[in-house]
């Protein structure tokens, strides 16, 4: 773990204007004013609870990326993963944060961040180490969750959306692993195979843990709060639910028949498992088969990806990453993630 960052006098610049941007929005709405009208239980509720419990999962998140670093367990954790880091010419560092994006995604994002703070990665090996952690890690740590909700409401078609969105979760990280050993070079083994930590060194990074964790938690703090109250405002003034209509009233008018665009309109516009409530009760109804149900899923999926990206991911991202960087990191995964489930769902499409 490196020295303890030393804040810079334009990095307060940003957090200054994303604060005035909130308080700006919140008060014409506390006010009542400007077409927008919030109440006390509203915030309680949709803002200050929901803000408390991300700050909480971050800080956690921080903590124990710290903590790993900071005990050695960093270097245990890379040798399991050696074989697939060294073939992707990726670092210890990123074999860390891989192995950790399996149990979860913002323990391995601070990772991701600290060792690139730190100067041991570089912005490259981080996009690319962050692109393979959201490929088939992510989908595992999701799967129970969504295996309970999609196998008992859409059955038959939802396991086929498993099996489509699993084989493009494999594909997004071969693809990352890929282009990560085609435009990395090869770490030196000394770097790349690190047996042991040194007890110095151990007692140093350890004794920096609470040092670094107020650096890293100030700036999470900083980022992280007005984008969130930023979003909410947005989603108040109603504009992701006219951009979930209009994506999901246009995919269906213009590739599926109404039937199916129900099943669209539903995961696009309501909860992850409102599509697949609809898509079970259609295929009772014999108004849908398996097939036209599992691409229907899909295609919902396609159409709610940027906006959950929006919504859940990039107030996250930015009190991890900088706020550029986080939105590129968005930019880039969500559209890898589209892709894949393009080129996978089309073969099925035609042969399945």
């Amino acid at each position: 773990m490196g020295a303890v960052e030393k804040p810079k006098r334009n990095s307060i610049v940003i957090p200054l204007l994303l604060c005035l941007a909130a308080i700006a929005g919140l008060v014409p709405g506390l006010l009542g004013v400007g077409g927008l009208s919030l109440s006390w239980h509203k915030l309680d509720e949709k803002l200050l609870w929901p803000i408390i419990r991300v700050i909480c999962y971050l800080s956690a998140g921080l903590v124990i990326g710290l903590v790993i670093e900071g005990t050695g367990w960093a270097a245990r954790l890379a040798a399991w993963v050696r074989p697939i880091t060294v073939w992707g010419h990726l670092k210890p560092e990123s074999g860390t944060a891989f192995v950790s994006s399996f149990a979860s995604g913002i323990v391995a994002n601070t990772m991701l961040m600290g060792s690139h703070q730190d100067g041991r990665l570089s912005r490259k090996e981080l996009i690319l180490t962050y692109l393979v952690n959201n490929g088939l890690p992510l989908f595992l740590v999701h799967l129970p969750t969504t295996l309970v909700i999609v196998g008992s409401l859409a059955r038959e078609a939802g396991i086929v959306y498993l099996c489509i969105t699993f084989a493009a979760a494999c594909l997004r990280t071969i693809v990352a692993l890929a282009v990560s050993r085609m435009s990395l070079s090869r770490p030196d083994e000394t770097h790349a195979a690190p047996h042991s930590f040194p007890a110095g060194r151990a007692s140093a990074s350890r004794s920096s843990i609470p040092a670094v964790f107020r650096s890293r938690v100030i700036r999470l703090i900083a980022y992280t709060i007005p984008i969130y109250v930023l979003v909410f405002l947005v989603n108040e003034w109603g504009f992701f639910v006219w951009l979930r209509s209009a994506l999901a009233r246009w995919v269906s008018l213009e590739f599926f028949p109404i039937e199916a665009a129900s099943v669209i309109i539903m995961a696009v516009a309501a909860e992850f498992s409102s599509g697949f409530a609809a898509a079970g009760a259609l295929m009772d109804a014999g108004a849908l088969s398996v097939k036209q149900t599992a691409v229907a899923l899909i295609a919902g999926t396609i159409v709610a990806t940027p906006i959950r990206a929006i919504r859940h991911q990039l107030p996250t991202h930015a009190g991890i990453f900088s706020l550029g960087l986080a939105t590129y990191l968005l930019l880039v995964s969500q559209t890898l993630r589209i892709v894949s489930l393009v080129v996978v769902t089309v073969p099925y499409v035609i042969w399945g």
